[in-house]
């Protein structure tokens, strides 16, 4: 089984959101980061579920859920529950990322799928905008932001587009921006790729080794059935720590003959 969902920033206008399609098996935290990867947040704050009676949420260290959300909710742990425990009597619920700066997403069950190969993986299928820049102070911050890179004349409109560039991959920040393929070329690999796998993959004692070869955009590394694009391994190395050791070592084909790539 799979869901068809919508999801929507809360207080911005016009309205950012994703429209998603998510196999019924995972779990809420993968539902989190798969709604990180589609709107392209960073997953670098808190996060939490919230229903009409019930939330789903990490247990806070110094505060039990009780005191946090009251008696009357009941609490599920976000890497433990699958979310048809709650989709499936629920049509819509309320995502909160980033409990700072408060982002809310409405999202709203449309579909309710049959179980299929193709609803096996998440996908996008439509959306509209660039999401805020991550600590840019809630939808509030965000206008300002907004008014200020487009007003040419305002002396603080290079340094906030500057800034921005956290959020882009190194783009001109447009709050119109919005990329389909590019949206699922990611989502291909959210539920693969975690810190443990990175980890696995990357510090052990054969590191990622597999075959260069060149798509029609950028190069990968082939190994096995996997594609390693250099976007997917510079995913991957963002779930290492800062500091560690990279090595990047290139062994010749054995076949001298083969012919050199033109640049």
């Amino acid at each position: 089984m799979a869901y068809q969902i919508k999801v929507t920033i809360r207080d911005i206008e016009p309205p950012v959101w994703r429209r998603l399609k998510v196999p019924a098996s995972v779990t809420f935290h993968q539902l989190h980061r798969i709604i990180q990867v589609a709107f392209g947040w960073l997953d670098y704050h808190l996060y939490k579920f919230e229903f009409e009676d019930a939330v789903v949420v990490e247990e806070d260290p110094d505060f039990s859920i009780e005191e946090l959300y009251g008696e009357d909710l009941l609490h599920f742990e976000p890497e433990e529950t699958p979310i048809s425990e709650l989709f499936d009597h629920y049509d819509s619920c309320v995502y909160e990322y980033d409990f700072g700066d408060g982002w809310e997403h409405d999202i709203v069950v449309e579909k309710r799928l049959k179980e299929t190969k193709r609803n096996a993986v998440p996908v996008c299928l439509g959306g509209e905008r660039h999401r805020p820049p991550e600590d840019v102070g809630g939808p509030g911050g965000y206008q300002e932001f907004v008014e200020t890179i487009r007003d040419k004349d305002n002396p603080e409109r290079d340094d906030m587009l500057s800034w921005a560039q956290k959020d882009t991959r190194g783009r001109l920040f447009d709050p119109e921006y919005f990329h389909l393929e590019e949206v699922n070329r990611r989502l291909l690999y959210v539920l693969q790729d975690t810190r443990e796998s990175a980890e696995e993959l990357l510090m052990s004692d054969r590191g990622l080794t597999g075959a260069l070869e060149f798509g029609w955009f950028e190069p990968y590394v082939q190994v096995g059935p996997e594609k390693y694009t250099w976007e997917r391994i510079g995913d991957l190395l963002s779930w290492l720590d800062e500091g560690v050791t990279v090595t990047i070592r290139v062994t010749p084909p054995d076949d001298r003959r083969r012919p050199r790539r033109q640049k």
